[in-house]
């Protein structure tokens, strides 16, 4: 009799547990992470700030004399009203004029001097500067008594000065002015009492020079 095997029965394949499910899931993911640590890229924001300064400008140092010479530098300018004529020994006209800063910034300034001329001797024509004061002249050519004066102080001062072709005599110290700011100068010019007969007839000037310089120069 023969015999016949029963015929194998084909088993279902096993389903992987949820449990299993979720492990391998894990895995891939932390496969995925570590393939983006190593080999991947990042965005990385930035950001920047521009900051920006005001204007700078320099100042300007610049001296008026007598309304004239503004915006310039330097300069030559005439004070044809300050003469006199026909003098005898010992009389005097005073002239006095605006010194201005026109300018931005302060600065400091001195008269200086020097004489030409004849009368620019020791015993010829004398000078003396005064500040803050306007001229006032008195006297007549007739009588020989013209006398000039700054204020209060007259020809006759003792800080008269002669002014040579050589020698810049006559000077002051330092005067400030702040910018817009005006000061009047004042100027007395003498033919000294001494003047000498070898003097008639003789003419003679001076050169008046202001000096501006910047504060602490």
């Amino acid at each position: 009799m023969s015999s016949h095997r029963a015929p194998k029965t084909r088993r279902a394949p096993r389903r992987r547990s949820g449990r299993t499910r979720a492990i391998i899931s894990l895995g891939a993911i932390a496969v995925l992470a570590t393939g983006m640590s190593v080999k991947g890229t990042f965005a990385f924001w930035t950001d920047a700030a521009t900051a920006s300064t005001g204007s700078f400008t320099s100042g300007t140092l610049d001296i008026s004399v007598n309304g004239a010479l503004a915006q310039q530098n330097g300069g030559t300018t005439a004070l044809t009203a300050f003469k006199m004529d026909t003098m005898v020994p010992g009389e005097s006209v005073a002239f006095s004029f605006p010194v201005k800063n026109e300018g931005t910034v302060p600065f400091t300034y001195k008269v200086t001097g020097t004489g030409s001329g004849a009368l620019a001797v020791a015993n010829g024509l004398q000078y003396a500067v005064y500040f803050g004061s306007a001229a006032t002249n008195t006297g007549t050519a007739a009588a020989g008594t013209r006398a000039g004066a700054c204020g209060t102080a007259t020809a006759t001062d003792s800080n008269t000065t002669p002014l040579t072709s050589t020698s810049a005599t006559l000077t002051n110290a330092d005067r400030t002015l702040a910018p817009t700011a005006t000061e009047t100068v004042c100027v007395i010019a003498r033919l000294n009492f001494n003047a000498g007969n070898d003097l008639q007839g003789k003419s003679g000037s001076a050169t008046l020079v202001l000096d501006s310089k910047q504060v602490g120069a």
